[in-house]
């Protein structure tokens, strides 16, 4: 055999090994500040969206929509009925699914969901995937209560099922969800198991949620046969032993997924909320999604991609094969007109590696660019100039990280002092009647910023690589990059390792 046909072979069984253990692995973390925790009394809603190498999650805006009597929607595996009207929103969608990790509505609800694993057994193709939740709840709910009630129709009606990662070439992972669901008043907490549920209503202080039930003895809503079923099925003694978290949820069996970790995370995400109490900004939030668990006992030895366990911001490796795949830290701010009382900040790929853009709807719209991007490089899709950067970082984390976050830094620090000077204008047109004026400054601020931070992409792609030519290599997973850049075509200058 060739020294090509080797090499080649050997990629194709390391992706092998790598697409059946990526199924292994599947962190996201969402939280919550509600009014009495932030400074300006608004509730924000942050995730970190966790994805497969290489997956592609572009940003989509839909438009309020009427729908015709007996038309379907096709979910990702199923069709259900479709409902007279459908609300505007923004979703950051996974590329070849209908649903999305995360997503915000013109009404100012947003949502973001979390794998768990339960004692239920899971559904295979005949069900809604916990994305397809997200979605269908962020159309259909003009509040998070109301969202919410949607969200656990559909469960009790068609379940949740269907591989979550894309067939054929990742894996296979079937997992159970739970959620926050926020609006500028309130938040609610949905944990699921099956067609189970329990609710937690989150009026005061803050909260966290990661791959781990949350939700014990404290539910204010819940499914009617909740704790008969754990009775029935001898996960529980009696109604006064029952514990959702503890008696639904399956950690303690050989193969199920490290508890540990996912609760390691929930605890750095709710003491940095804690931490930060009364004073909540979107820049705080911001920095919880950064975090790698620096300054604590799970700091990471070397730098942020080298972590050989999950952290908030998630790097992918041999070990933990997900990264963060887009963020979103949503602005609800209850004393503000509908057209700015919400306020998306999107990042792609890992948030600590990229910049946090602001968008708003009833009016204003996204780049059709954001919408683009599969599981294959392409050099014009907005996603994979961010994921290119995170991949060039990697390679050297502690030398090129700090050109990347002094660039991104710096727009950020200009995108909130401009945020300010363009929505004191909006108002005042919106006072003086003139809601089209408001609508123009708001998208010319949208367009101005992509503007800047596409060149700063571009510009970063190009230095980055000369950058690590002259600093060279410093990444123990190097054999595992290069397997999945060799097959998803991206262009990383890859230094000789050894003989």
């Amino acid at each position: 055999m060739n020294s090509n046909r080797f090499t080649l072979s050997l990629r194709i069984a390391a992706l092998a090994c790598l697409a059946g253990f990526v199924s292994t692995a599947r962190p996201c973390d969402t939280w919550v500040a509600v009014r009495d925790a932030t400074a300006d009394h608004s509730v924000i809603l942050c995730k970190n969206s966790d994805r497969p190498p290489m997956e592609a999650q572009p940003l989509v805006q839909v438009p309020r929509q009427q729908h015709d009597a007996g038309d379907k929607v096709k979910c990702t595996y199923i069709e259900i009925p479709q409902v007279a009207e459908t609300y505007e929103h923004i979703g950051s969608k996974i590329w070849w699914a209908f649903g999305y990790e995360q997503g915000m509505n013109e009404y100012g609800v947003a949502i973001g969901n979390e794998a768990v694993w339960s004692k239920e057994p899971v559904q295979w193709g005949d069900g809604l995937l916990g994305m397809d939740l997200v979605r269908l709840g962020l159309e259909r709910g003009k509040t998070a209560y109301e969202a919410m009630h949607v969200m656990i129709d559909l469960l009790e009606k068609y379940g949740q099922s269907g591989d979550c990662e894309r067939p054929g070439e990742w894996g296979k992972a079937n997992y159970h969800n739970s959620f926050i669901i926020a609006d500028p008043q309130e938040a609610w907490v949905l944990e699921t198991a099956g067609r189970y549920w329990a609710a937690k209503s989150i009026k005061h202080g803050v909260y966290s949620i990661s791959n781990v039930y949350s939700i014990e003895r404290d539910w204010n809503e819940a499914h009617p046969k909740l704790v008969q079923h754990a009775i029935e099925m001898g996960w529980t003694k009696s109604a006064a032993d029952f514990n959702f978290a503890r008696d639904y949820g399956d950690y303690w069996r050989k193969d199920s997924s490290n508890a540990g970790n996912m609760q390691i995370r929930r605890n750095m995400t709710l003491a940095c909320l804690r931490r930060d109490f009364s004073h909540v900004t979107p820049a705080s939030m911001m920095q919880i999604g950064r975090s790698h668990l620096e300054g604590t006992v799970a700091e990471p030895r070397w730098g942020a991609a080298e972590t050989f366990w999950p952290t908030p911001c998630m790097h992918d490796n041999a070990h933990s094969p997900y990264h963060t795949a887009a963020s979103v830290v949503a602005h609800l701010r209850a004393d503000m007109p509908p057209l700015l009382r919400q306020v998306y900040w999107a990042s792609f790929s890992n948030p600590c590696s990229n910049v946090f853009k602001p968008f708003y709807l009833h009016g204003p719209t996204l780049p059709h660019s954001y919408a683009s991007g599969s599981s294959t490089y392409a050099g014009d899709a907005p996603w994979w100039w961010a994921n290119r950067v995170k991949l060039l970082c990697d390679l050297n984390y502690r030398a090129l990280a700090p050109t990347v976050r002094g660039v991104f830094d710096q727009t950020e620090r200009w995108e909130m002092d401009r945020q300010a000077t363009v929505e004191a204008e909006a108002l005042r047109e919106l006072k003086a009647g003139n809601e089209a004026g408001a609508v123009r400054l708001l998208q010319e601020f949208v367009n101005e910023n992509c503007e800047r931070t596409g060149k700063e992409y571009r510009m970063l792609n190009e230095i980055l690589p000369t950058t690590l030519k002259t600093v060279g290599i410093e990444y123990v997973f190097v054999d595992y990059l290069k397997a999945w850049t060799s097959q998803k075509g991206v262009p990383l200058p890859f230094l000789p390792i050894g003989d």
